[in-house]
């Protein structure tokens, strides 16, 4: 009796165990099918959002790095500089250097703290054909140079006097030594009578800097009739830095330093070092705010809103009190609609040290 219990419990038992019925099965993996799709679809969508702010993010940080690069050269435009044109050059000499429309005369040129250049690369990278973008030159005082106190003074010199050649110019310092100058540096030479640009070619012994025709940014013209002879004492040599923004043909922003590198060894002096700033540059547009609030985009230009004619106005260019900075990025990248990623950023600079702040 105790053993057909046992053996009727069991069956029981597996009598009463039941499986999920087909429609219960169908339900199930509908459901299952359901709320695995919406999951998914979630983690499509958070994926999706998390590569756009990526990229974007990418995006503005270099533009950002960028624009500040150029709005701290803005601010320092005239730093030590002087700001109504009474610096002087040879015809044409930065005109020719920069690549930007030189004057219809044949008169001597002045060289202002700030040079625009309006339209002056066809941009190849801008799915938009013929866009041209834009150029800024800015002029300021090296600040590390002579330094005395901490703070950056000129160097006093006598007058330029001319070798026998009549190709190379040479001044000293009245400190009776040379040692504060390099080959391949930038001055802006002061005197009674006005102010030049020179670019030291060597130094002679220990006490004299020489400044020779051809040297590699053109500007030198040594001899008599030379821009340097024509400086009075007192004078005196300050080293400059000037730099040029501008986007090559295949969209790259790059600063651009002119000279100020000594050369090393047998090596030919350097014109200029270029730093890329941002890759992808599809425009970049510079607008010039004047002393009486008006917006140009090129200052220099008269009345027929074209450089390079007889209307223009040089003097303009001290007038700049702020610069306004677009610059237009795609990405190498498509987001999920297959387009380019995009960023444009606009920026707006003063030009502390040509007045702004004492208007």
């Amino acid at each position: 009796m105790r053993e057909f219990r046992f053996m009727t419990t069991i069956r029981t038992k597996t009598l009463n165990e039941q499986g999920f019925s087909l429609v219960e099965l169908l339900i199930s993996i509908t459901l299952f099918t359901i709320v695995t799709g919406s999951i998914f679809g979630v983690m499509q969508v958070a994926r999706t959002t998390r590569s756009v702010v990526s990229e974007k993010t990418g995006l503005n940080k270099n533009v950002r790095i960028a624009l500040n690069l150029v709005g701290r050269d803005a601010y320092n435009a005239g730093f030590g500089y002087p700001l109504r044109n009474t610096v002087i050059l040879t015809d044409n000499r930065i005109g020719s250097l920069l690549g930007i429309p030189n004057d219809p005369d044949t008169t001597r040129d002045t060289v202002a703290p700030i040079i625009a250049g309006d339209n002056r690369t066809l941009n190849t990278y801008n799915q938009t054909p013929n866009v041209r973008t834009d150029q800024v030159t800015f002029l300021f005082k090296d600040s590390n140079f002579n330094l005395v106190g901490g703070v950056s003074q000129p160097l006093k010199v006598n007058a330029a006097t001319t070798k026998s050649s009549g190709t190379i110019d040479e001044i000293v310092p009245l400190s009776g030594s040379n040692s504060l100058c390099d080959v391949n540096d930038l001055y802006l030479v002061t005197g009674s009578s006005g102010s030049t640009l020179g670019l030291v070619t060597g130094k002679s012994g220990t006490n004299k800097i020489e400044f020779s025709n051809g040297d590699v940014l053109g500007i030198n013209l040594a001899g008599p009739s030379g821009t340097l002879r024509q400086i009075t004492v007192p004078a005196s040599i300050q080293k400059v830095r000037m730099v040029t923004y501008f986007v090559t043909p295949d969209g790259t922003l790059t600063r651009r330093e002119y000279a100020n590198v000594p050369p090393v060894g047998a090596a030919p002096p350097t014109n200029w070092v270029d730093a890329p700033l941002i890759y992808g540059v599809q425009n970049f547009q510079i607008e010039y705010i004047m002393d009486d609030g008006s917006v140009t985009n090129n200052p220099i230009a008269g009345p027929d809103g074209v450089a390079g004619t007889a209307d223009d106005i040089p003097t303009n260019l001290a007038a700049v009190r702020q610069i306004r900075l677009t610059v237009d990025v795609r990405s190498v990248e498509n987001a999920p609609g297959g387009q380019p990623y995009h960023e444009t950023q606009t920026a707006t600079f003063s030009t502390r040290n040509l007045g702004y702040e004492a208007n």
